[in-house]
């Protein structure tokens, strides 16, 4: 099992929270594909902290505008997406520990630095 940060603005993580899927573009796709069903992740909002956690169900490519900056484009920029049962929402952000790397869209964490950022 691996345990993973997911990075975007608050605004993207509304929607992700509501829908259970989140999503990373071209750059980021060398870590999605590393990403495996039953891992772990951490929702992180930049500027804002830890939102909650989740498991991976599945990995899936679409095309299909989510995103309110993706449907003003009109394409989708996120891709490469993740369905995630929410295991947690918590209702107040948690401040991200230093030990979690948080510089690009999908961050491999340790079992440690996954429990510290849920507990």
């Amino acid at each position: 099992m691996g345990y993973w940060a997911l990075v975007g603005t608050i605004e993207n993580w509304e929607l992700a929270l509501q829908k259970g899927v989140w999503g990373v573009s071209e750059k980021a796709k060398p870590l999605w594909q590393r990403v495996q069903p039953g891992d772990k992740v951490v929702f992180y909002a930049v500027k804002t902290g830890i939102l909650g956690y989740g498991t991976v169900q599945q990995k899936f490519i679409s095309n299909d505008p989510l995103w309110p900056r993706e449907k003003q484009e009109g394409r989708a920029l996120w891709p490469y997406r993740l369905t995630i049962k929410i295991e947690e929402k918590f209702e107040k952000p948690k401040p991200r520990p230093k030990n979690m790397f948080v510089a690009f869209a999908i961050n491999k964490l340790t079992e440690q630095a996954f429990n510290e950022a849920i507990h």
